[in-house]
């Protein structure tokens, strides 16, 4: 017996939206909405299960051991997760919680991580690719299904991570402060 390919989470999302945009202004809103309903339903037997979904932000010399402690406990808590972390695994950039974050996940049994780095190298964006980064972290997690929270390891000269949790909370995604040190 062949196995059936198994959609992740994106797929599933995109084909919703899929079907969404196909329903358009002809079908009345509550007759769609049965639809996806029992699209999603039959839909769950193709996909992955929800995994929860971890965004991470830190401060540029955050601890190491730290920041794999603190990592650990969660994943302990929560089972198989994915962690979304601001990283360029190319460049090795940005260093500290970042970093720190990234290689845990490679080593950690049961974590995918998912990698959006600052895009540095586009002109209009050089003075501000860090915030860009940081708040679509932020939206990568809220728009993952199943739970989720944001972990930020924080110091008092930490703007950017300081910055990124002060959103995720004004988005209202759950947010789990730590020291950095």
């Amino acid at each position: 017996m062949m196995k059936r390919p198994r959609l992740n989470v994106d797929q599933r999302q995109y084909l919703g939206l899929i079907l969404d945009e196909a329903f358009g202004t002809d079908v009345r809103p509550e007759a769609a909405r049965l639809v996806l309903g029992r699209f999603f339903a039959a839909l769950s037997d193709w996909c992955e299960p929800d995994l929860f979904t971890l965004g991470y932000t830190g401060w540029r010399e955050a601890d190491r051991d730290r920041v794999r402690e603190d990592l650990t406990e969660i994943r302990n808590q929560v089972g198989p997760m994915r962690l979304i972390v601001g990283f360029d695994p190319e460049k090795r950039t940005p260093t500290g919680g970042d970093m720190h974050a990234y290689d845990w996940g490679q080593e950690a049994p049961g974590v995918i991580v998912e990698c959006l780095p600052a895009p540095w190298d586009i002109p209009e964006l050089a003075r501000s690719a860090g915030p860009y980064r940081n708040g679509a972290i932020v939206e990568r997690v809220l728009a993952a299904t199943g739970s989720k929270a944001m972990l930020a390891h924080l110091h008092p000269s930490s703007r950017g991570a300081a910055g990124t949790a002060a959103y995720a909370k004004f988005r209202r995604l759950d947010v789990v402060r730590r020291s950095a040190v």
